[in-house]
């Protein structure tokens, strides 16, 4: 995972923001398309940002704590992969969706 310019603390703040705004959103049906292709894209970013968080603590010092964090954080990698993988899976019905003509 590349170098990020900003901490991580402002860019999951940033990224709690935009989420909250777009569950908030009333999204056309016909950018729902792409719109989820984006979320795909987002879920994939988080469930390698969760196993990474995971992997590092794995390399510590081994505590029970800490080695319940690590799955919890490696059960949400895969939960997010999973969710991932759904969006993806329907993503031609959205695209068939957004070409009815009522909707």
């Amino acid at each position: 995972m590349a170098e990020s310019v900003l901490p991580a603390t402002v860019v999951t703040a940033h990224l709690a923001a935009c989420a909250e705004s777009l569950a908030g959103a009333e999204l056309p049906v016909a950018d729902m398309a792409e719109a989820v292709g984006h979320l795909v894209a987002g879920q994939e970013h988080i469930s390698a940002a969760l196993t990474g968080l995971a992997a590092r603590l794995a390399r510590g010092p081994v505590s029970e704590e800490r080695a319940a964090l690590v799955e919890v954080l490696r059960a949400a990698a895969a939960a997010s992969s999973h969710a991932a993988e759904a969006l993806a899976a329907g993503g031609h019905l959205f695209e068939s969706v957004a070409n009815e003509t009522s909707f």
